[in-house]
Parts: C-alpha cells; sequence; structure tokens
C-alpha cells in the first residue's frame, strides 16, 4: 500500500512506468531471440532455372522451385562464393544448386546445370 501522501494518480503512474518497463524488457528479449535466430547459417538444396547476372556476375537471379521449410518458388538473387563459379553458365540454363542463408546473405555453395 503506497503512503496516503500519494495521490491514486501518482500510484497509477507507478504502474504504467513498471508495465512499460516489463514490456520493454519482454520485447527486447523476443527481438534479440528472433535475431539471434536469423543470423544462423542454414543450407538448401534445389532446382531452377539461371534469370540474369548481375554487373560483373557479382550476383546471379534464379528463379527456383519451392524450397521445403524457406521459400514458396519465386526468383531471388544468389552471390558466388569464388569469382570462376559461374563460369559455363549462361541464361536460360536449367541449374541444381546448393546455397547458404545467413540472414544477410544467401551464397552459393555449388551451382551445375541440371
Amino acid at each position: 500500500m503506497p503512503p496516503a501522501f500519494l495521490s491514486a494518480n501518482v500510484t497509477g503512474k507507478m504502474r504504467r512506468r513498471s508495465f512499460l518497463k516489463v514490456t520493454s524488457s519482454a520485447f527486447a528479449a523476443a527481438f534479440l531471440t528472433q535475431t539471434s535466430t536469423l543470423s544462423a547459417t542454414e543450407r538448401y538444396t534445389t532446382r531452377g532455372v539461371l534469370k540474369s547476372f548481375g554487373r560483373a556476375r557479382a550476383y546471379v537471379n534464379i528463379t527456383h522451385e519451392d524450397i521445403p521449410g524457406y521459400m514458396l518458388a519465386m526468383t531471388m538473387s544468389f552471390e558466388p562464393t569464388s569469382a570462376t563459379q559461374l563460369d559455363g553458365l549462361a541464361e536460360g540454363d536449367r541449374v541444381s544448386f546448393t546455397f547458404t542463408d545467413d540472414g544477410q546473405h544467401r551464397r552459393l555453395e555449388q551451382i551445375t546445370k541440371a
């Protein structure tokens, strides 16, 4: 029980501040948990059609099949892990590929004509 000299209004403000502190802490914990989950590197293998290359082949756009547990079929960009990884590939090629996603980048580990 608050002292008699505190008005009900002051007590209400104190409750709101406590609620905001708890809510803010819970939100921060949830955000940090989600962020750490996204930073884990995941590996996927799928097939698709090579649509285009980025400038200097810094990335490649591939229309891929559904990737269970990751993404529905769509066109996405992927970064090669080496300068020669895309050699011998051309727009329109059907490809099979394995890539990793660390939450920031999708990097090709392996790509071959299918």
